[in-house]
C-alpha cells in the first residue's frame, strides 16, 4: 500500500478509514497531533488530485513513510505490557 499510486478509489474508501488507526498507534510519541492531521490531508489531497501529478505522488509517498516508519518504531505489545506492569 505504501508504493502504490494506482489504486481503485473504492479501496482509498476502505482505506481511509484506517489510517488515523494507523497514525495514532505508532510508537513515535513526539509526532503531534496536528502533524497526523495533517498526513491525513496531504493524503487525500494528494487522492483527490486528478491526474496525478509529481507533486501529489510525492507528497502520498512521503506521507506513507512517515506512517510506515511510526509503525516500525513502535514497540511490540509484549513489551508495552511489560513496561505497564514494572
Amino acid at each position: 500500500m505504501c508504493f502504490s499510486r494506482s489504486l481503485h478509489y473504492q479501496f482509498y474508501v476502505w482505506y481511509f478509514h484506517t489510517l488515523p488507526y494507523l497514525l495514532w498507534s505508532g510508537g513515535v510519541k513526539k509526532m503531534a497531533h496536528l502533524l497526523r492531521v495533517l498526513i491525513l490531508g496531504l493524503i487525500e489531497l494528494s487522492w483527490n488530485t486528478y491526474p496525478s501529478t509529481n507533486y501529489s505522488s510525492l507528497s502520498l509517498h512521503v506521507c506513507h513513510l512517515i506512517a510506515l516508519l511510526c509503525l516500525w518504531f513502535n514497540p511490540a505489545p509484549a513489551a508495552q505490557e511489560k513496561a505497564k506492569r514494572r
